[in-house]
Order: C-alpha cells, then sequence, then structure tokens
C-alpha cells in the first residue's frame, strides 16, 4: 500500500525538475578568482546590467521603450527597434520587447527585392485569375469564349456574358472585351441605355488608329475647351486607354441629336472602317427586325 503514495511524490518530483528550464549560459573569466564561471543568459525582452560572480548570478533589466532583444543574451543593451514603416510600407505587428517592428507592403503592394512594386493590373480582354497579395503579384488570364472584361483591374476577373431576355434584341455579341448588348426597339428610337451600350461596346472592339481617335476626341468630345482645335488635339491624351474612356465617356452622355450625328463623325475624322462597322451592324439589326426604328 506505500508504493502508491511513494510513487506519487516521484512523479511529482518528476514534473517540478522538468518544469523549470535552465536558461543557456555563457562563459566568463571571474577578474577576482580568474575561475572560469557559467554565467546564465538573460531571457528575451531584457539585457544585462552584470555579469554573474562566484557569490552572484547574472543581473538583467527589462528592454525599454522601442528596444528589443529577441533571444536569450548577454548585450549590455537591448537593440533598437529600426524597423521603420513608411512610404508604401505600412506596420504589420508593431515593436515589443521581443521583437522588431515588422513592416509589410501596403493594399495593392506586393514586395520584391525589399521594395514594395504595385500590383499589375489586367487589361481590358483580360480577367484576374489570382489576386496579389503582399508577397505576390496579381496574375491574370485571357477571358475565354463566352466571358469579358471591358475594364483594367488588379480586382476583377472575367464575367460571363449575359444571355437576353425574352422579347429583347442581341444589340452586340459578346466579346472578350464587353458583355453582350441586349436591348428593345424602344431603346433604338429614344437612345436609351442600351443604344449607348451598344455604341460603347463597338467603339471599344474596334482597333482605331491613335492620330484618328485624338482628331476624334479633340474635334467632338473635348469641343467646349479652351483654346483652338490645333491646341485641344495637342492637349489631348497620347495614349489609348484614356482616350478610350474619354470617347465611352462622351457616349454616355452626348445628347441625341450627337449620337444622330456619329456616322458623320466617323466619317469626317476618317475613321472609316469604324463608321462602316456601325453601319453595317444597324442594318442587321433593322433586317432581324424590321419593325424597328433606328435612332441613327
Amino acid at each position: 500500500m506505500l508504493l502508491l503514495p511513494v510513487l506519487f511524490l516521484l512523479s511529482g518530483v518528476h514534473r517540478c525538475v522538468s518544469a523549470v528550464d535552465s536558461a543557456p549560459t555563457y562563459e566568463r573569466q571571474d577578474p577576482s578568482t580568474g575561475e572560469t564561471l557559467a554565467c546564465e543568459k538573460c531571457k528575451p525582452g531584457m539585457h544585462l546590467v552584470a555579469h554573474c560572480t562566484a557569490t552572484e548570478t547574472t543581473q538583467c533589466a527589462p528592454c525599454r521603450e522601442d528596444h528589443y532583444t529577441e533571444f536569450y543574451n548577454y548585450l549590455h543593451r537591448c537593440l533598437y527597434c529600426s524597423n521603420l514603416c513608411f512610404g508604401d510600407l505600412e506596420v504589420e505587428a508593431e515593436c515589443t520587447a521581443v521583437s522588431n517592428r515588422v513592416c509589410r507592403c501596403k493594399e495593392g503592394f506586393f514586395m520584391t527585392d525589399d521594395f514594395c512594386i504595385r500590383h499589375e493590373v489586367c487589361r481590358p480582354g483580360h480577367g484576374v485569375h489570382t489576386k496579389g497579395t503582399s508577397q505576390s503579384n496579381t496574375v491574370c488570364e485571357k477571358c475565354s469564349n463566352g466571358s469579358f472584361s471591358g475594364s483594367s483591374s488588379a480586382l476583377e476577373p472575367c464575367v460571363n456574358h449575359q444571355t437576353c431576355a425574352n422579347g429583347q434584341i442581341e444589340l452586340l455579341p459578346g466579346s472578350i472585351f464587353h458583355d453582350t448588348v441586349c436591348g428593345s426597339c424602344e431603346d433604338f428610337s429614344n437612345g436609351g441605355e442600351a443604344f449607348r451600350s451598344f455604341l460603347t461596346g463597338l467603339v471599344s472592339n474596334h482597333r482605331m488608329r491613335l492620330p484618328k481617335m485624338k482628331k476624334f476626341v479633340s474635334r467632338y468630345v473635348n469641343k467646349s475647351g479652351e483654346g483652338s482645335r490645333i491646341s485641344r488635339m495637342a492637349a489631348a491624351p497620347r495614349q489609348r486607354g484614356p482616350l478610350l474612356d474619354q470617347i465611352r465617356a462622351w457616349l454616355a452622355q452626348a445628347p441625341e441629336e450627337e449620337l444622330k450625328r456619329l456616322p458623320q463623325m466617323l466619317k469626317a475624322t476618317k475613321l472609316h472602317s469604324m463608321e462602316e462597322k456601325l453601319v453595317k451592324r444597324l442594318l442587321e439589326i433593322k433586317q432581324q427586325n424590321p419593325t424597328c426604328s433606328l435612332l441613327l
């Protein structure tokens, strides 16, 4: 019967011994006796105040604010939290007594070679396959048949084309750059939203030459701007994307009277293939739906 209490006491002693992990040590020669001592290192978050002696243990003190020690040590001073998060960096973890401040790239950027680089933007016709993180760039993919992306984005994936509801006309088939445009005869007669989407999709899907785009924008889109037509043309954007954005915005809000003259505007700025494409598509819609009254 005495065996169980004895075993219990022994097991208790074993747990106490194993629970107290001895700190790592470093060797130091006692200047008074010349004896080599094994001094305990200071814990993380602390630094050395006085070495151990033959009669005294190592003396340590806590790190002051904005300083740290990450490992057991015998440093006379804690390390300064030197990681400063500025510019395109933000704080992921603040400085503590046992760790330096941790920075990461801000939303929309990722780290490469110690620099924050803005995530790649997927251009129209391409959607986001994998969103970028603070450690990796955006992965883009070309939209497959039946899907589209009409904007430049680092967040949006390709979206499936819509199916026109009963009673609606497929004004413009979808492409990888725009959705299928659906509408009714009324949309063509009153210049409604679907008709404007039709024009925007047609323009977006057509490859226009840059000088002709600039001429169209300076002559019709920015016609109310200050200065002569030549100065307005010089002030027009020099890249296809911004020019196309201005044309899209104009189509979305232009008065009906201006939209009626769109074929003539395209012809006047020598955008002949765009004009022919527009007229051809309108004739196709008219043939398929003879009762429709077209705005143009």
